[in-house]
């Protein structure tokens, strides 16, 4: 495992954690009650079975500052971007899982593929208090 980071494009270092392997890359984004350390694990043990593995911090979170205006889209691109190793498949929990899934709609060769745990998802309406009644919540 080495520190690394990437860059954004306003130039905002994203910290990450970087497992370097020769397989295929790997990008764990983490809930947004959370930040990379909650992959850590699952990182050291996709690095053990080879795969070129990249856990990063969005803005706000972890070892990443709230800096510049915030398109957690484009940073995610950039990491794969920088991570030069072609299209890299996601892991994303959540919110991560909702940047993960727009990044797929709107740059799809920049994904290999999806792994999606509980992900929010963009575009969907939120209920309004009406509805939220004791009849919606049985």
């Amino acid at each position: 495992m080495a520190t690394s980071g990437f860059t954004a494009a306003d130039g905002t270092v994203l910290a990450a954690e970087r497992f370097v392997g020769s397989g295929p890359p790997i990008v764990l984004l983490h809930a947004g009650v959370a930040d990379s350390r909650a992959w850590t694990a699952v990182a050291a043990d996709l690095a053990g079975r080879g795969f070129d593995v990249a856990a990063y911090d969005r803005r706000g979170f972890g070892g990443t500052p709230a800096a510049g205006t915030p398109d957690h889209v484009a940073d995610l691109g950039a990491v794969i971007t920088g991570l030069d190793r072609g299209p890299a498949w996601l892991a994303g929990n959540s919110q991560g899982g909702r940047i993960a899934l727009d990044l797929a709609l709107a740059e799809p060769d920049l994904v290999a593929g999806l792994v999606l745990i509980a992900p929010a998802v963009s575009g969907s309406p939120d209920p309004g208090e009406d509805e939220l009644d004791a009849d919606t919540l049985r």
